[in-house]
């Protein structure tokens, strides 16, 4: 186990470094050259990107001072205040939600497939308001006290609000599900679910960000310990949003959960590791389920994981219901090694093995001179996008990590 730790510790590191440039930016009121963590090392997407920089911190490996940084920037440009903002073509941006990224001029960006951060930022190919991901990851705050015990942070005023306000409006969402609790996609003007299925089109009530927004919750749960009050009240909320997961997505027949109610209503694989991950899922058919899938190599190859089951593509020219990508290719079938770690934690949990970490390890030292770790690989054609990419490199080893606790 120690080598395995002592290997993607190492990557992790070498990942972060890759993805950390200098860059003139004008996040605080004033140009000024700051060090930006990006989503991968070869600046194939050029801004500051909340939701990747949030995952990537879950490592403990980004200084206490460049992880407080990030954060003042999202909180200082990253958040709409307490309008709605309407823009072209029916996009509109709800009170206190979170860009999906940030440009180096600190204008936001709150839809994917664009850099414009004025009034068109889309014509609803990637939703018509914002993604859910981001408003959770934004609370990734509480990586950064527990990794550094500043908790003096909150107190800190960005605009008209303190960051213990901002984290809290952005707990609230939007298009939530009062019920529930759980986030939810109109069926003609849809909300995209989180950013690794933003070109996934999914009506109904949607997985991945609920799970998000649990532990969402849970997050300032443990952040508002000394507020009995605030922290019982999202004790309550985690509660009723892990109740509702189970409810409304879990197929007792086959251990998977599926990925929404509405359009796009298929086992979502990553959403299943994801949910063990969280301490959702607990079945031993979902753990028999995720085991058999990297076995049959219906969901995984070389520690890459597919979105889909090779076995319950939507068609025979696409994994999902509604994908702006062709059959096979990035969010439409390929293989990412983005929840290696979830799923790593599942397969543990199952048989007591690392057995997909260690695939994922000999296929990144055979192309690490091409750019390995990739965003995702293609199986058939070994087609790879995104080199140096943050979240494989990165949370393989967080994944690890979580298996190593279970061990103490």
């Amino acid at each position: 186990m120690k080598e395995i730790i002592d290997v993607l510790e190492n990557l992790a590191k070498k990942t972060i470094n890759d993805c950390t440039f200098s860059k003139k930016v004008n996040y605080f009121n004033s140009e000024t050259e700051e060090d930006i963590l990006l989503p991968s090392g070869d600046e194939k997407y050029f801004s500051f990107w909340v939701r990747d920089c949030s995952l990537m911190a879950e490592s403990n490996l980004i200084p206490d001072n460049l992880l407080k940084k990030y954060i003042e920037i999202i909180a200082e440009n990253g958040q709409n205040r307490n309008e709605t903002i309407f823009l072209k073509n029916g996009l509109y941006v709800p009170p206190y939600t979170i860009a999906d990224h940030i440009n180096y001029d600190g204008k936001p960006v709150y839809f994917p497939g664009t850099y414009d951060s004025g009034e068109d930022q889309g014509n609803g190919d990637f939703g018509f308001s914002p993604p859910h991901c981001d408003n959770y990851y934004y609370i990734m705050i509480g990586t950064y006290i527990s990794q550094s015990g500043n908790w003096e942070i909150i107190n800190e005023k960005h605009g008209a609000l303190t960051i213990e306000e901002s984290l809290e409006r952005a707990f609230e969402g939007h298009n939530i599900d009062s019920e529930s609790e759980l986030c939810v996609s109109d069926s003609e003007k849809h909300t995209v679910d989180w950013g690794f299925t933003d070109a996934v089109k999914k009506s109904g009530k949607l997985l991945m960000p609920s799970l998000l927004r649990y532990n969402a919750a849970k997050t300032l749960q443990k952040l508002f310990y000394n507020k009995t009050e605030k922290s019982e009240f999202y004790r309550l909320k985690a509660e009723k949003i892990k109740e509702s997961i189970v409810s409304v997505f879990y197929d007792n027949k086959t251990g998977w959960f599926y990925s929404a109610t509405g359009k796009g209503k298929q086992y979502d694989v990553w959403g299943t590791a994801f949910a063990v991950y969280s301490d959702v899922a607990h079945s031993k058919k979902t753990l028999q389920a995720l085991y058999d899938a990297y076995k049959d190599s219906t969901a995984v190859v070389d520690g890459y994981v597919r979105q889909i089951l090779t076995t319950n593509d939507y068609s025979t020219d696409s994994a999902w219901e509604s994908s702006l990508f062709p059959y096979n290719e990035y969010q439409n079938g390929g293989y990412w090694a983005t929840p290696t770690g979830w799923y790593a934690y599942a397969l543990y949990k199952y048989n007591n093995k690392t057995e997909i970490l260690e695939d994922f390890i000999r296929h990144t030292e055979k192309y690490e001179s091409d750019g390995a770790p990739f965003e995702w690989i293609n199986k058939d054609t070994t087609e790879c996008s995104g080199k140096n990419y943050g979240t494989s490199g990165v949370l393989p080893y967080v994944g690890l990590l979580k298996i190593n606790e279970k061990l103490k």
